[in-house]
């Protein structure tokens, strides 16, 4: 048998092609997946998760090779390397420069390998650092400052639509009605906020 006949199978069948919405009658059938009637959700892995962000403020780099760069954290992470600019900086995680010993904080926050020992499988956990590196870490506050700017371009004068794209472009689904009115409160008091107090914003 061929490992690459083997690999095309597995990844041309359905099973691994389905999504992970769950069907009301497939959670009756398969309530624990053991059937695997759906996608298991899991979190992306720490590299996936900094080049979505990137990609969906419409900042990721899409070339192709080239030398490593060092973006944001890896100034914080050891003192002697000096932080990229321009397209260095939205380049794929891919191509970040790596030390075996000081790896990036923030990839190491979500769980990305230790490059000191071999790993195996990728360990997830779930902390509230991973809250504060989304909302403070330099990079995620650049590329959510970029897709804001970018929609409220498009849709100036229509929250509603901008907290409607937006949310679909995040989420890849349609927020309920529930979640468009709290997104919209929180816009709306922002909005205020920021426009009584110009420097806070």
């Amino acid at each position: 048998w061929g490992i690459k006949r083997l690999l095309k199978q597995i990844v041309m069948s359905s099973v691994y092609r389905q999504s992970s919405r769950v069907e009301p009658q497939e959670l009756k059938q398969d309530p624990t997946n053991t059937w695997l009637a759906r996608y298991p959700a899991h979190r992306l892995s720490a590299e996936m998760l900094r080049d979505n962000a990137l990609a969906t403020s419409g900042l990721l780099v899409q070339k192709q090779g080239g030398p490593p760069v060092h973006p944001y954290e890896l100034e914080d992470s050891f003192k002697p390397s000096k932080r990229s600019s321009g397209e260095g900086l939205y380049r794929r995680s891919l191509y970040t420069y790596w030390k075996r010993t000081s790896p990036a904080p923030a990839m190491t926050t979500f769980d990305a390998a230790k490059r000191d020992v071999c790993q195996v499988k990728r360990e997830k956990t779930s902390s509230p650092l991973q809250a504060f590196v989304m909302l403070n870490g330099p990079q995620f506050v650049e590329a959510s400052r970029q897709l804001a700017h970018r929609q409220l371009q498009q849709t100036p004068d229509k929250p509603e639509q901008a907290v409607l794209q937006m949310f679909r472009l995040l989420t890849s689904r349609s927020p309920s009605a529930q979640e468009q009115q709290i997104l919209l409160k929180l816009y709306e008091a922002n909005r205020d906020r920021f426009a009584a107090q110009p420097k806070a914003a």
